[in-house]
């Protein structure tokens, strides 16, 4: 087929297609005007019984009409994408709702609790709150180095500390706490299990060794 018969072709066909739109639509404004004029009857009666001045409403050209029908389209399709906006919208909020995670409560918030009486019961970090027992090794340590802080007001004539300090496998309660027993420098000490005190023997007795009538504290 030439190319001449194709687009002659291709002409008749469009030809009959406007033909086709045009007997469609020259129906449908037919429709229309037949409405418009029943409609306007109508409104006339009325207002004859009513005495009322009648106001018929005007019946627009074809072009009009049709001119008209292609706003209200335009109009339809304007409506459904702000529905389809809403619709994801409520779909985004949803899926926000269902991942959301509560934030820690601020400081006023933990006030406001504090103040309505509602507290977090209390809860202990430490294992063991009391001063521990110390190993006979530690406790030699402490009364070496207080033999050579305080070699002078014991009544040395030099560093008893350098000298042997020799755990006597004896353990007795002084005030109440057990101490290591131990002799240095000719004499006989307790230190006690807590370091926190330490004693000398003398006159059939523990005494804690005093300077300047202070007792000698673990320091």
């Amino acid at each position: 087929m030439s190319k001449e018969k194709k687009l002659a072709k291709k002409e008749l066909k469009a030809a009959k297609k406007a033909a086709k739109a045009e007997k469609k639509q020259a129906a449908a404004y037919a429709k229309l005007v037949k409405k418009i004029d029943k409609k306007n009857a109508k409104a006339e009666k009325k207002a004859d019984k009513k005495g009322k001045p009648f106001v018929p409403t005007p019946i627009p050209t074809q072009e009009e009409a049709f001119a008209a029908a292609g706003g209200s389209k335009v109009k339809k399709i304007i409506l459904l994408i702000i529905l389809i906006l809403l619709i994801w919208y409520l779909i985004y909020f949803l899926v926000m709702w269902y991942q959301y995670t509560p934030s820690p409560k601020s400081a006023e918030e933990t006030t406001a609790s504090e103040e309505l009486g509602e507290y977090e019961r209390y809860k202990n970090p430490h294992k063991i709150t009391t001063t521990p027992d110390y190993s006979v090794s530690e406790a030699k340590a402490l009364l070496k180095q207080v033999l050579h802080d305080n070699w002078k007001q014991l009544g040395y004539w030099g560093d008893p500390s350098s000298g042997s300090i020799n755990y006597t496998s004896k353990i007795v309660n002084i005030n109440h706490s057990d101490c290591y027993v131990f002799s240095a420098g000719g004499r006989t000490y307790a230190v006690s299990v807590k370091l926190s005190s330490v004693y000398m023997y003398r006159g059939g007795k523990y005494v804690p060794i005093t300077f300047k009538n202070t007792n000698y504290l673990f320091r």
